[in-house]
């Protein structure tokens, strides 16, 4: 019983001979160069297609001692605001022919140590990391070290000078502070994580700045310490409803929280915009669908996943230039859940 031998793979040979063209010239072609025609390389690359070729760019970039590759370690992605930040990386990297290698740590610090040794085993061109709430300064110079050109995102690294890509968080919550006392608020409540980490700290400080400059006091009481997630919006609206002195409004460190808060208050009978006022913090697409729609900040963190690869591609060219620091300037997005639209009840409580 015969059988077919099997076929060989196509060549750079194989496509030079068909093409009519050189072995370098299908290279060039292959890696994307601009020195060839745009009608030789349409043709080169309609033939490579015919032929089944299969560019194995991992062994040409090893051979080149270069890299398209970009590893992405995401501190939390059950949080939507990471996801899209992602996106928007993602989607920058692509338009200079970058691909991602992406790692989700959960804040975990061992893991993120292990992903980003092994990211740098796979020969990385450049790394965005948004670091765990535990990450030390010594990151910084270990891919220093390294030689691994890199940009952090959201948390920057006390100590440590390096290219930072962030949202304003400080504005963002003054915004949202700012908006409440125009309502007629004077007791507002916080929710969200308040130690250990930049972004905390800035949010929290935020809060506390405004309530000064308008004369307001800070009751220590109603700024409730806890995770950084639906639950934690549960249990946080939880602690200050069952005070026997409530604040009138809250605001979450984020709108993963605010979620959490509106599920906790519709469990109780209660509405966010009517029985106490709400708002949130990112502006993910979600907020704008829940019930009710969710008073937020826009971080535009599809913005700042584009602009964070902007400038690790920047640094890749340019390693020697000075780092950069970018703070995308927040919007503050009104909808029913801070009860704009109860403003004279508020008002007439003076």
């Amino acid at each position: 019983m015969s059988s077919k031998a099997p076929k060989s793979k196509a060549t750079i040979m194989d496509i030079a001979k068909v093409s009519g063209v050189s072995k370098s010239t299908v290279s060039l072609v292959l890696n994307n160069s601009e020195l060839v025609k745009p009608e030789t390389a349409e043709n080169v690359r309609k033939v490579a297609a015919q032929l089944g070729y299969i560019y194995n760019r991992s062994a040409a970039n090893l051979r080149q001692g270069i890299s398209n590759i970009i590893g992405v370690v995401v501190n939390d992605l059950t949080n939507t605001f990471y996801v899209e930040l992602l996106i928007g990386a993602e989607r920058k990297l692509l338009e200079s022919n970058f691909t991602t290698l992406l790692a989700h740590t959960a804040e975990d610090h061992a893991l993120q140590q292990q992903v980003i040794v092994t990211m740098r085993e796979h020969k990385i061109a450049g790394l965005i990391i948004c670091p765990t709430f535990d990450t030390s300064p010594e990151l910084v110079s270990m891919l220093k070290k390294w030689g691994v050109p890199f940009v952090t995102v959201m948390r920057s690294l006390e100590g440590e000078v390096c290219d930072f890509v962030s949202a304003d968080n400080r504005l963002g919550i003054q915004l949202l502070t700012q908006h409440l006392i125009d309502l007629g608020h004077k007791e507002i409540g916080f929710i969200g994580r308040h130690t250990g980490y930049s972004v905390s700290l800035e949010r929290l400080q935020g809060f506390k700045d405004c309530l000064e400059k308008n004369g307001l006091a800070c009751n220590e009481q109603w700024i409730i310490d806890g995770p950084i997630s639906r639950e934690g919006g549960k249990l946080g609206i939880a602690q200050l409803l069952d005070l026997e002195h409530k604040p009138s409004a809250v605001i979450c460190y984020n709108d993963l929280i605010a979620i959490g808060v509106l599920s906790e208050l519709d469990r109780r009978g209660l509405k966010a915009g009517r029985d106490i006022a709400v708002v949130g913090g990112d502006g993910i697409s979600e907020s704008e669908y829940c019930s009710p729609p969710l008073t937020t900040v826009a971080h535009q963190p599809e913005k700042l996943g584009e602009i964070a690869s902007e400038l690790l591609l920047t640094r890749i060219k340019k390693p020697e230039a000075p780092p950069l620091k970018f703070l995308l300037k927040p919007k503050l997005i009104v909808r029913e859940s801070c009860g704009s639209q109860n403003l004279n009840k508020y008002k007439n409580n003076d």
